[in-house]
């Protein structure tokens, strides 16, 4: 889960806005909004830098924890 389409649409941009901010093709924005595809590392940190928020926040770390199976 990302919160990429949320922040974008509160600083009132476009995706085409963005894309000429970060560098990022609007393609790849549309895609990780629709969660098709998976950001690498500095897409992450071009997207928050151009929304001018952290990447943690825009990405958050998925959740590690292993569920364990009692026999």
């Amino acid at each position: 889960m990302n919160y990429l389409r949320d922040y974008r649409v509160k600083k009132l941009m476009t995706q085409k806005e963005l894309a000429k901010a970060s560098g990022v093709s609007q393609v790849t924005i549309s895609f990780i909004e629709n969660q098709l595809s998976e950001p690498m590392e500095l897409t992450k940190q071009k997207l928050a830098r151009a929304l001018k928020i952290a990447p943690e926040k825009l990405f958050p770390p998925k959740n590690r924890r292993r569920e364990h199976i009692q026999i």
